[in-house]
């Protein structure tokens, strides 16, 4: 987690999950360390070292919201995973696949639609609007 940017501040990772997963973060605060994080009592910079330790376990929340999991996974599941996998076929695991409700909308047919200026046209041309019409 975060060993493969040398010269960013690894105290990011804590301030990022702070501000875009603040529930897995607090939840995992609350199950480690007895309460949750208040940023004003327990600076960042101090809570960084208490952080990391809750990002050595695989089966956190804050390590599953950073690593782009839908879920977290039993060990049982690790288990039918590495079981399934074979030598010749090797699949991605469903906890890193990302979670439909979550992830941002992908652009789909109907937005390119928005962008064809030649049936933009004729959808003017059809509903009787004018350039003047359109403010252009």
């Amino acid at each position: 987690m975060g060993q493969g940017v040398l010269h960013r501040p690894k105290i990011l990772i804590l301030l990022h999950l702070w501000w875009t997963r603040r529930p897995a973060i607090q939840c995992d605060w609350c199950l480690v360390w007895g309460g949750p994080w208040d940023p004003e009592l327990l600076p960042a910079y101090a809570a960084w070292p208490m952080f990391r330790e809750i990002l050595m376990d695989r089966s956190s929340r804050s390590f599953a919201a950073l690593a782009g999991w839908s879920f977290i996974p039993d060990p049982a599941d690790k288990y039918i995973h590495a079981a399934s996998q074979t030598t010749r076929m090797r699949r991605r695991p469903a906890w890193e696949k990302p979670d439909p409700l979550t992830m941002p909308s992908a652009p789909g047919a109907h937005t390119a639609a928005v962008h064809d200026e030649a049936l933009r046209d004729r959808l003017n041309a059809r509903l009787g609007i004018t350039s003047d019409q359109r403010g252009a």
